[in-house]
Formats: structure tokens, sequence, C-alpha cells
């Protein structure tokens, strides 16, 4: 089985140099038909001090901002879509199978990738039949691929987080 979606690869510099996440979030979004600015959502996401499962440490507009987690960006991403899914902890099989019903992207934190101890790519798609997962980066600015296995490794550095609608 091979699926894949049209999401616009948005590159999250020069404005959000900290801001992968909700760049990521952004291609989600208007992948689904919701117009939104990477800029207008770092503005309207939540920030907190310490916890990234509450809002964004730092500024992502700065090369000093942290991370998000998925459970702080659903209440905004449900304000724009009336709904949002935090499939933290689902299995890749579970994941592959989602984007494959909902025909949604999905945002995954992975670790240790493009130079990030976090960092957010959204998905695009996968080939079943060649083990391949298919994304978007907005760091390089290129939509890509891994293995799964490849893709397993460093989704697994981050708990399986992962983000849709």
């Amino acid at each position: 089985m091979k699926t894949t979606l049209e999401v616009p690869l948005i590159a999250q510099r020069p404005e959000l140099p900290t801001g992968c996440e909700i760049t990521a979030v952004t291609m989600m979004l208007n992948s689904a038909g919701f117009h939104t600015d990477k800029v207008d959502l770092a503005h309207r996401m939540p920030y907190d001090k310490k916890d990234r499962d509450k809002g964004f440490i730092g500024d992502p507009f700065t090369d000093d901002g942290d991370s998000i987690y998925p459970h702080a960006l659903v209440s905004l991403v449900t304000e724009i879509t009336g709904s949002a899914t935090d499939l933290t902890g689902a299995t890749l099989p579970e994941l592959l199978a989602y984007l494959a019903d909902t025909r949604h992207a999905i945002v995954v934190w992975v670790g240790e990738f493009d130079g990030f101890h976090t960092h957010a790519l959204t998905i695009t798609g996968f080939d079943d039949d060649n083990q391949i997962i298919y994304f978007n980066d907005c760091w390089t600015d290129k939509a890509d691929h891994l293995s799964y296995a490849d893709f397993e490794t460093i989704w697994a550095r981050h708990d399986h987080r992962a983000l849709s609608l």
C-alpha cells in the first residue's frame, strides 16, 4: 500500500529559526484546507517557561528557542479546525493507518535529526512495499524520505510524539 498527500512545503527560516513545530503544524493545517501562516500561529501558540506540554519554551523567533510538545498544541489546532488528535504513543503501523484512513498529514517529533536534539517533521505519506516514510522538513526546506527503521529510531527518541487533525 502506498499513500501520499499533497502537503505544501514551508520553510521555518528565516522568521522562525527554532520554530520547527509550529511550521510543521502550519504545513499540516494548510494541507487540510485551513490557510494559516506560521508567524501568526507562532504568536498564537501557548508559551511556558518550563513545561513543553503546556507551551513553547523560549522564543521561536530566535536561535535560543527550545520546543513545544503535541499536548500544548491541541487547543490551538482545535480552535482552527474544530478537532485535533494527539497521536503520542502510537505505534508506526497505527500512525500510518491513521494517515491512510483520514488523509491528514501528521506532525511528528524526532530526536537527533538535522543537528537538533528535538525537531518536528510533517509526515506526507508512506510506501509499505518499500518501507519508506515521506515527510516535509521545514529546516532543510525539502520533501524527503526515510526507511521505516530509520524513522522509528529518530521518532522513538522523542517518545513517539505526534499530532494530527
